[in-house]
């Protein structure tokens, strides 16, 4: 049974390539009632490219904030546009050549607002003065304890922070990232994990820096997943609840009619409940990990050493990273009702 009732006090700021009718959503949900409960407190969400555009994702957290009636607590930033290097117009090519199964906003059918919200004037550029990086990095020298920062989105923000202001590295308590495919094959090419793959340059800067870690991959994600079975029980038990019937209902009802057999990991949720309950994961590793930049079929691949001196730093100052690679489902289910349903009791 999770420990709801866990405070660890830690300032958060979430990191997202968010969506409302994405994983990104549950991924708040589960936090917002964290910080409802003075488990954590939220302090902003900047957003980045990845699954959609950094301008949409912009506009769609913060509708979410307004249902979740944080919009006064918690403020938006529009982040990186682009990755560091990996282009747009290579994204067709490397699809032809190397099995790239999709490329979130830039794949052809990229996801958009979900119905009945469309982008508005608060969509519009914020400039470089109200830029995600120049707010994460100002927030976190300025903030009085460490910072911790959850990525579940491609590491663009992250990376850009650490290069424009390294003395943030002192003040970040731990990152806590969804990315990479460490024992399993990749979700977007064979070989790379979708986060890491979309901007994999901008992971192997926030990888080698000197910061804790907390790292929930593939590994931990791909055994955890919603499915028809799932779907039944929260009918019956959640059927008229304004969060099912806006999200579950509206997104999976007719793809488990067609296919009953449909199945979907909920990856970033799971990474926002190892934030709220790390006793959730039951099998961890510490490694040294970094991510292969190199073009071709193996580009954003994960590459790890358990042994310091195999990644040559015969007396590294900075730590290994905590990989999580098995997580309690009961108890992330558990987590989730409890968190999810109890956020968004107030959707509609």
């Amino acid at each position: 049974m999770t420990d709801i009732n866990r405070i660890t006090g830690e300032t958060v700021l979430l990191d997202s390539d968010f969506h409302t009718l994405a994983d990104d959503h549950e991924a708040l949900a589960m936090v917002a009632w964290g910080h409802r409960r003075g488990n954590v407190r939220l302090a902003g969400i900047t957003v980045v490219t990845g699954n959609t555009w950094a301008r949409i994702s912009a506009t769609e957290a913060r509708h979410a904030l307004g249902v979740l009636g944080l919009s006064d607590e918690v403020v938006v930033r529009e982040g990186a546009s682009q990755p560091l290097l990996h282009r747009q117009s290579d994204f067709e090519h490397r699809s032809q050549m190397h099995g790239a199964a999709y490329g979130g906003a830039w794949d052809p059918s990229p996801v958009f607002p979900h119905e009945g919200h469309t982008l508005t004037g608060d969509a519009r550029s914020e400039g470089c003065n109200h830029h995600a990086v120049t707010f994460l990095s100002d927030f976190v020298l300025r903030n009085e304890t460490p910072v911790t920062v959850v990525a579940i989105g491609p590491l663009t923000n992250v990376a850009l922070a650490l290069r424009l202001c390294p003395e943030i590295a002192q003040n970040i308590g731990r990152v806590v990232c969804m990315g990479g495919a460490f024992y399993v094959p990749g979700n977007v090419t064979p070989s790379a994990e979708f986060n890491w793959w979309f901007d994999a340059e901008a992971a192997r800067i926030v990888l080698e820096s000197d910061l804790k870690l907390d790292i929930v991959p593939l590994d931990a994600t791909e055994g955890l997943v919603f499915d028809a079975t799932r779907y039944g029980h929260w009918s019956d038990r959640f059927g008229s609840h304004p969060f099912f019937r806006s999200y579950h209902h509206s997104k999976f009802s007719r793809v488990l009619r067609d296919n009953p057999e449909f199945e979907l990991p909920v990856w970033d949720a799971v990474t926002t409940a190892y934030l709220l309950d790390p006793d959730i994961a039951t099998v961890a590793e510490d490694l040294w990990a970094t991510v292969d930049c190199v073009e071709g079929p193996s580009y954003g691949r994960v590459v790890f050493y358990r042994n310091a001196h195999d990644f040559n730093l015969p007396d590294p100052e900075r730590p290994p990273a905590r990989v999580i690679l098995q997580i309690d489902v009961e108890r992330f289910w558990d987590l989730y009702e409890t968190s999810v349903f109890d956020s968004l009791a107030v959707v509609g």
